[in-house]
Parts: structure tokens; sequence; C-alpha cells
């Protein structure tokens, strides 16, 4: 296990027995911290690994170098055929990543366990059934066969009002 902290993040390194890297990240996501983050996803040499789950249950605040952050780190893994996926963003960052359509792209989960374990495609395991790897297909390849079958994030499935904020837009009501 790694661990990196600054005075505002603190990014928690660490391989799971079937070799998906898990980052738990903990603090604020900003211009200054983005780099940071960036370079846990990504490695020193620029590099994704294949599968990463990153678990967000204790960020209290991301902005766009945190989207950009985990879009590049999604780009890496799909070309080497693997996933980045989200596991247990609070409130506040699952909104975010919504107003973004970051949703739809990478695969979000309400806990880690179901980050780890479910494919939302198949139902199958990280690692298949058969212990073969994920085949990594893009969540976006059929997105609304895709966003009715995968796990719902807290509050994921909520209805969204004109400006796409809640039932009645921005005020909630």
């Amino acid at each position: 296990m790694t661990v990196m902290e600054s005075s505002r993040l603190s990014v928690t390194r660490s391989t799971t027995a079937e070799g998906i890297t898990v980052l738990a990240l903990r603090g604020e996501i900003d211009f200054t911290t983005g780099t940071e983050v960036q370079r846990a996803l990504l490695g020193s040499d620029g590099a994704a690994t294949a599968r990463t789950v990153v678990e967000l249950s204790q960020v209290t605040f991301m902005d766009s170098s945190g989207i950009n952050a985990l879009i590049g780190a999604h780009h890496a893994a799909t070309a080497r055929r693997g996933w980045v996926r989200v596991a247990a963003p609070t409130p506040s960052i699952l909104r975010v990543l919504r107003i973004v359509g970051l949703d739809t792209v990478i695969t979000c989960y309400p806990t880690l366990q179901q980050a780890l374990t479910l494919d939302p495609r198949d139902g199958r395991t990280a690692t298949g059934q058969d212990g073969t790897e994920d085949p990594g297909r893009h969540p976006a390849e059929n997105p609304a066969r895709d966003r009715a079958e995968r796990p719902a994030c807290p509050d994921h499935d909520r209805p969204r009002g004109p400006a796409g904020d809640g039932p009645g837009g921005p005020a909630g009501g």
C-alpha cells in the first residue's frame, strides 16, 4: 500500500489479489491537488493500470481538475482494454460527475465492494465468471441499456427537472 499526502489531499493506493488498483482519495481535488490525482491514476510513466477503482467517499470537493484526471485515466485504461470505476461518491461529488456527464462514461457504484465485484453489463465479477479479464467494453456502447442495468449510485436515478437538477429544476421544487 502506498500513501501520498499533502495538506489538502491524501491518496492511498493498494492492489487487490485480482490485480485491481484501488485509489482511496480523501480531501479536496482542485487545481492545486489535481496533479497529484493524475499522477496517482496514471503513474509516473503516464500509463494507467488496466483496472482501477477510485473510491471517493472522503472527497469533499472536486473541480474540473479531478474530472480531467478521471477522463485521462479512463482513456489510458480503455486503450489497454481495461476500465476505471468510481466508488462511493458523496452526493456533492456525484452531482459534479452527473453535471458533466462523466457518470455515463465511467461507471459509478454506491460502494467500493460493488465496484470491485460487479460488471454493469453482464453481472460478471471484475475478473469475469471464469477468471478471465473483463473485456473493458466502454460503458457508453449502449447507454440506455447500461444505465438501466448499472447499479445506481445514491441519488443516481432520481427524476430530473428542466435544468437537470431535481424534480423542479435547480431549487429542487
